[in-house]
């Protein structure tokens, strides 16, 4: 059986988050992630290990940024390899048993979120391709069981990370930050959620769904439309808040019980996401 077609066959809590969580562990603001992978493994490993004790089920690698240029530059092209095989063999270290680890790539930044935007040049989709295909081989050649791509905000840069991705022969999963109006989410100056979902599960994705959302009628109502209309499951890691101003767990997860009511049944959480806040959602992802 290909590594990970299994793992999001029912409800799933799924890791919270990790950039937030170094932040608070005196990762430097500004500074990628990352750089901990070489300076403070061990805090990288306590946070996966914090969301496993949790019971998530699977956790992200520490490696968001591997696909994007300013990343690059600030850690070595060379090295991104390396970084990425680290972040698998920690995210490895810390799964107890039955928790799988996924590789996860987050957006190039080469792609701006208003497609009429003149400020960055047009990128092709080979070039976008080529941008993911080294650190998703890394991942998977380290051992990962999937692969997850998430914080999309451009469909087009969406397919080519997918496709990237299934080249690896693992499956993979998509997730997008969108925009919400009138209580609907939409990709920035683009598509529908609906839209974004389906085409990405058209190009083969194991699983669909958003991150670094807020929780509130949007998800709901994104939820209660997957449940009824989406081929793959749908998958939510919305955000508790960033520094300052994160949602308490009982909150986060009181936000997020009308989702579950709707049809959510595969949830973690992204920005302030703290184990506290997946043992708050927990049970909503048992009852599922």
């Amino acid at each position: 059986m290909t590594r990970g077609t299994r793992v999001l066959d029912g409800p799933t809590l799924l890791d919270g988050a990790m950039g937030t969580a170094l932040l608070a562990r005196g990762l430097p603001a500004g500074s990628p992630p990352e750089a901990w992978l070489r300076e403070r493994p061990e805090e990288i490993a306590r946070v996966h290990a914090s969301h496993a004790a949790a019971c998530a089920r699977v956790l992200l690698t520490c490696t968001f940024g591997c696909a994007s240029p300013r990343v690059e530059a600030a850690l070595g092209t060379s090295a991104l390899p390396a970084l990425c095989a680290a972040a698998a063999r920690l995210a490895r270290g810390a799964a107890p048993t039955g928790v799988r680890v996924a590789g996860a790539i987050g957006p190039t930044g080469l792609v701006p979120p208003d497609p009429t935007s003149t400020s960055k040049p047009t990128v092709s989709r080979a070039a976008l391709e080529a941008r993911y295909a080294v650190p998703f081989a890394a991942l998977a050649d380290a051992g990962a069981d999937l692969l997850w791509i998430e914080s999309q905000w451009d469909l087009g840069e969406a397919r080519a990370a997918l496709a990237a991705a299934r080249r690896t022969g693992l499956p993979a999963v998509v997730t997008f930050t969108f925009a919400e109006a009138g209580g609907r989410f939409r990709a920035p100056g683009g598509p529908s959620a609906e839209a974004c979902l389906e085409a990405v599960a058209a190009g083969g994705a194991l699983a669909a769904g958003v991150n670094c959302v807020f929780p509130g009628a949007a998800l709901t109502a994104l939820a209660a439309w997957a449940a009824a209309h989406l081929s793959v499951p749908l998958v939510a890691k919305p955000s508790a808040g960033l520094p300052g101003a994160v949602a308490e767990p009982a909150a986060f997860a009181d936000a997020l019980r009308p989702a579950f009511a709707a049809g959510l049944r595969i949830a973690g959480g992204c920005c302030g996401a703290t184990a506290a806040h997946l043992r708050a959602i927990a049970p909503l992802v048992s009852a599922a």
